[in-house]
């Protein structure tokens, strides 16, 4: 293996890098497809690096994620007083997986600060990764959320917003970020149209 497939190892010497890998690899697991790995029964605080084949990363019925050979997950278990895991994670084919507990990677680092370094920015990367993904599986139900109140506040094909945008998000419990990209939506398929302070209904078919 050329490079070590472990972003916690990133940066450091070539010959601790190396140590430290065949440190989170010497016992892998063996998964066959749809076995379960990870979930709020069985994880463990520690993390876990694919070595070879495809896991899938799911909450409730949603595909979350697909990761193959160097990627991780389980960063989530690690250093929790609340052990509770939310998402559910199965092999997708059969799979080898390694898990470097919790101990070992506080020992990496107290020994190599740029390890810490690099486990916040992974998990800054995954917050922005997940809310990414939670904003386009529920775009569809923002867009409807406004979408059925505009409806029933129209008056001859007219809403009025006296608040503007600022008082509509916070009638709809949404974020105005939310908001504006569900207007530009509703715009975009012929729906509606704006003019300052009003939404004109264009069809009311959905």
């Amino acid at each position: 293996m050329d490079k070590i497939p472990l972003f916690l190892l990133e940066g450091l010497s070539p010959e601790v890098a190396q140590q430290y890998w065949q440190q989170a690899v010497t016992a892998p697991r063996s998964y066959e497809k749809g076995e379960v790995i990870y979930d709020s029964r069985t994880a463990q605080p520690s993390l876990a690096v694919v070595l070879s084949g495809t896991v899938r990363v799911l909450h409730g019925r949603v595909v979350m994620n697909t990761l193959r050979s160097g990627d991780v997950f389980g960063a989530a278990a690690l250093f929790g007083g609340d052990r509770t895991y939310e998402s559910l994670v199965m092999a997708h084919t059969p799979c080898q997986v390694a898990f470097i507990p919790q101990e070992t990677v506080c020992g990496w680092m107290a020994a190599e600060p740029c390890v810490a370094i690099n486990y916040v920015r992974f998990l800054s990367d995954r917050i922005r990764f997940l809310n990414r993904r939670l904003a386009t599986l529920t775009a569809g139900q923002t867009d409807g959320k406004l979408w059925h109140f505009l409806l029933a506040q129209q008056q001859d094909g007219v809403v009025h917003l006296s608040g503007g945008m600022v008082e509509l998000a916070k009638r709809l419990d949404m974020g105005r970020s939310s908001l504006y990209r569900s207007l530009e939506a509703l715009a975009e398929s012929g729906r509606i149209r704006r003019q300052g302070k009003d939404i004109y209904i264009l069809k009311e078919d959905e």
